[in-house]
């Protein structure tokens, strides 16, 4: 005698818009979403919670500052994103509030390091973060 055959689990879509970047009172930032159950806050405007499941998720605007935790420069490149000379520096900002992205960094005349206070900027749709002031 057979069982009943097994049902694939399929993932679950989780975000509800690829677009990292909104418009809130406090100006454009990046699109987070807290969840109601567990307090968990992520990037992104999402439709379960990324740690206990629960549908009970709000969309809220993320921090606009926080701190450079590790970066690198990408060498080789052309286009927009090259920093004008084939270089493109990327990195890991832990935002004040807990949540860890991958970004853009343009460090202009302020070299970077790890540990740095960085702010997020934006032009038009792309969104990046740069030193922050003072440093």
């Amino acid at each position: 005698m057979a069982g009943p055959e097994a049902v694939p689990s399929l993932p679950v879509a989780d975000l509800e818009s690829d677009s990292l970047l909104g418009t809130f009172p406090e100006g454009r930032r990046l699109v987070g979403t807290r969840c109601g159950q567990c307090g968990q806050l992520m990037i992104g405007a999402r439709v379960v919670c990324s740690s206990c499941v629960s549908r009970d998720v709000a969309r809220v605007a993320l921090p606009a500052t926080g701190v450079l935790y590790s970066f690198t420069r990408l060498h080789g490149l052309s286009g927009k994103h090259s920093g004008g000379e084939g270089v493109r520096p990327v990195g890991y900002v832990d935002l004040d509030g807990g949540v860890r992205t991958l970004a853009d960094i343009r460090e202009g005349s302020t070299p970077l390091r790890p540990d740095m206070r960085v702010e997020l900027g934006t032009d038009g749709d792309d969104w990046f973060f740069t030193p922050a002031a003072g440093q």
